[in-house]
């Protein structure tokens, strides 16, 4: 009987047991608990299977990830969800954690509903996304974290702008020009293009020059006049802005 007070015994709880009559408690089984405020007449449950139909809908910076509930709830009814995000490299051969600068929405632990939003990601970038179901004795079984995974690569998007452009050799009628690629591409940068006017013509009238690579030399310039350059790189998303 759970209580002295109890007028007669009962049959232990399911997954319980006892060796002995008319004990307060009955043990629970090999893999089964009771958690700290269960009562004694509660039976014992063990930690839930891992949810179900993980899929993701992705953009440039944000994915959303809805499951279903796991086949199994331990018995309980107090399962909650755990979302754990990790960025890899380009050949998925090493992931570590997001970190502190991605945002989840509602929030990362103890979701109650099977879907989430992580937003702030970076473009054109490998991450892998852990959810995990939980439940009140899922502590009491640490070897026991069950869990879907999946590995979604968010798309391009435009580039963020070129760094310090420098001129590495200046004639009387030319000018070669060199920059580093943009801190983020956020994807496969396509080309870069190179606008430049006379100074003292303030963009009333510029030229373009495109080209691969990150360098350029420009010709046919007039002697003695002062230029002003510009570069801003393009994804398969858009161009960046002008450095």
């Amino acid at each position: 009987k759970a209580l002295s007070t109890d007028s007669s015994c009962s049959k232990c709880p399911p997954h319980s047991s006892s060796t002995q009559e008319a004990l307060t408690y009955c043990i629970c089984e090999r893999g089964y608990f009771r958690a700290e405020n269960d009562p004694l007449s509660m039976p014992c449950t063990r930690p839930p299977s891992a949810p179900l139909n993980l899929i993701s809908n992705i953009n440039e910076t944000s994915v959303i990830l809805e499951w279903s509930p796991p086949q199994n709830n331990g018995g309980r009814h107090d399962v909650t969800y755990n979302v754990i995000c990790k960025k890899c490299t380009n050949d998925l051969s090493r992931c570590n954690p997001c970190g502190s600068g991605i945002h989840f929405v509602p929030q990362q632990t103890g979701l109650k509903n099977t879907k989430v939003s992580i937003t702030d990601l970076q473009a054109h970038t490998n991450y892998t996304f852990e959810v995990f179901a939980v439940n009140g004795v899922t502590n009491l079984n640490p070897n026991h974290d069950r869990s879907v995974l999946v590995t979604v690569t968010t798309n391009q998007a435009a580039p963020s702008s070129v760094g310090l452009i420098q001129a590495k050799e200046v004639t009387r009628h030319g000018v070669s020009l060199v920059w580093p690629e943009p801190e983020r591409p956020n994807g496969v940068i396509l080309e870069y293009e190179i606008k430049y006017y006379e100074k003292d013509q303030n963009e009333r009238s510029y030229r373009i020059v495109k080209t691969l690579l990150r360098s350029t030399e420009i010709k046919g310039l007039n002697p003695l006049t002062a230029y002003v350059f510009h570069v801003r790189a393009r994804t398969a998303a858009g161009y960046g802005e002008f450095s």
